[in-house]
């Protein structure tokens, strides 16, 4: 039995804020407990060795960071609310030493990184991309850790590009993205020599292959090739053995299944799995058996098997309940 949490596109007046058991052996979740008292918690981690929660406040003018001491019960308290320096915090990434939390601040064009024992780094960006309303500015939208937590890759899906802080923030690069991919979330090979991007506004899974001249060096489309209706891609990630990718669709509402090449990193389409309104988040269980999809519209949570061999995803074997699921992370 696993412990997970969901956070919720919701006011703080509501229950924003979820723990459910998830059992590996049937898919089932039930309901455990949850508080309300933050204002849109989108986006959380887990640190597991201190049992601290860490969810954004997604305010548009001032958002903020908030700390919970997770106990064995599951009852939180609050440690500390700060600002997250930037409008509209939507991603947070643990250093894997535990002793910073990278926030993407999408409203405003915002890197921060909070230093729990020294001074925090924030950075601004300007400039605007070639999409007429989604790209007239920076638009910080995810982060990820690398090089033992020396180095973190930043999407900005408002310039299309990563930025790619290196030797504890000494360094920068930029890696460039085709025009009008928007870049938000992002995957990393085991041996982190790859790296996989969702691009938001074009529908595409980007491959990179990272090392001192970082490219690209595959472009694949999200979506079946007879969809033409409206769509943006969201989530991405790695199966744990690193032989599948999975990528979800706001439009098509569905996830979409990729075989990743082992020695090169290429992905080939499998297939979709139609999942229900506005997969925004989803993540895989510690048992590697079932993936699950928080659909924010939907207001669901949607339960799907993972055939071990061939990576394909079920239909739904369970849907929870659960209004504007928009985070899902599993904290045991």
């Amino acid at each position: 039995m696993h412990t997970l949490i969901a956070g919720s596109r919701v006011s703080s007046d509501t229950q924003g804020i979820t723990f459910c058991s998830f059992d590996e052996q049937t898919g089932f979740i039930q309901y455990l407990t949850g508080f309300g008292g933050v204002e849109q918690p989108t986006f959380q981690c887990f640190d597991g060795e201190r049992h601290i929660l860490y969810t954004v406040s997604e305010t548009e003018n001032d958002g903020h960071v908030y700390g919970f001491r997770v106990s064995p019960s599951l009852t939180c308290e609050q440690m500390f609310c700060v600002r997250s320096l930037g409008g509209s915090p939507c991603h947070l990434a643990l250093n894997p030493s535990g002793d910073s939390l990278a926030v993407a601040n999408y409203a405003t064009g915002t890197f921060t990184c909070l230093h729990f024992n020294e001074s925090n780094y924030t950075e601004n960006f300007e400039g605007k991309g070639t999409h007429p309303v989604r790209q007239k500015k920076s638009h910080i939208h995810s982060s990820l850790w690398t090089d033992e937590g020396s180095s973190v890759l930043v999407a900005d899906l408002g310039l299309d590009r990563i930025i790619w802080y290196k030797d504890c923030f000494t360094l920068k690069q930029y890696i460039q993205v085709p025009p009008g991919t928007g870049p938000r979330h992002m995957a990393i090979s085991t041996d982190k020599t790859m790296l996989f991007v969702a691009g938001e506004l074009s529908s595409e899974v980007l491959v990179i292959q990272l090392g001192p001249e970082p490219s690209v060096v595959q472009t694949i489309s999200t979506l079946p090739p007879d969809f033409t209706d409206e769509n943006t891609a969201a989530d991405i990630h790695l199966s744990p053995d690193g032989r599948f990718l999975y990528c979800s669709n706001r439009g098509h509402d569905s996830i979409a299944m990729y075989a990743a090449d082992q020695a090169s990193g290429f992905l080939t389409l499998l297939g979709h799995c139609k999942v229900e309104s506005e997969p925004r988040n989803f993540c895989i269980d510690p048992s590697s058996a079932y993936l699950l999809c928080g659909n924010a519209s939907g207001n669901s949570i949607t339960v799907h098997a993972i055939d071990q061999q061939t990576g394909i995803l079920s239909s739904a074997v369970q849907r929870f309940e659960l209004q504007a699921p928009v985070c899902l992370t599993f904290i045991t």
